[in-house]
């Protein structure tokens, strides 16, 4: 086999692997994830992470509940580590955008910036994982 065709064979499998690798993590998000711990600036806060739900669905929305009976919903994307969420129940609500820290098939980790401080919501699947 010639040298260049070899290497446009090596690139387009290496090509078709990342594009597999990235749909994958994507699809990984689907389904439904309960908080299990937060921290802020490596420490836990005092609250109960249960009440941090999130629900990822195949059609790109979302919904999302917090402590103090916080509640959103809208449309979400992932994008090279970084989830980005719009609340469409109050139209006046920036897009969010946290990076992803851990995405496998039972553990979400995501980092934000709350004011000055670094916090990290550690979530776990509470629904049946998506099919491989």
């Amino acid at each position: 086999m010639p040298p260049l065709r070899l290497l446009r064979l090596s690139f387009l499998f290496l090509l078709s692997l990342l594009f597999l690798h990235c749909e994958r993590e994507d699809d990984l998000l689907y389904g439904e994830w309960r908080g299990s711990l937060v921290t802020e600036d490596g420490d836990s806060l005092k609250l109960d992470p249960r009440e941090i739900t999130f629900d990822f669905r195949p059609d790109k929305r979302y919904e999302f509940t917090s402590t103090l009976r916080y509640q959103e919903a809208g449309t979400w994307r992932y994008d090279d580590g970084y989830l980005f969420a719009q609340d469409t129940t109050q139209p006046t609500n920036p897009e969010r955008v946290v990076a992803v820290e851990k995405l496998t098939l039972d553990t979400l980790i995501l980092r934000m910036k709350a004011d000055s401080a670094e916090r990290l919501v550690t979530l776990l699947r509470t629904s049946a994982p998506p099919p491989q």
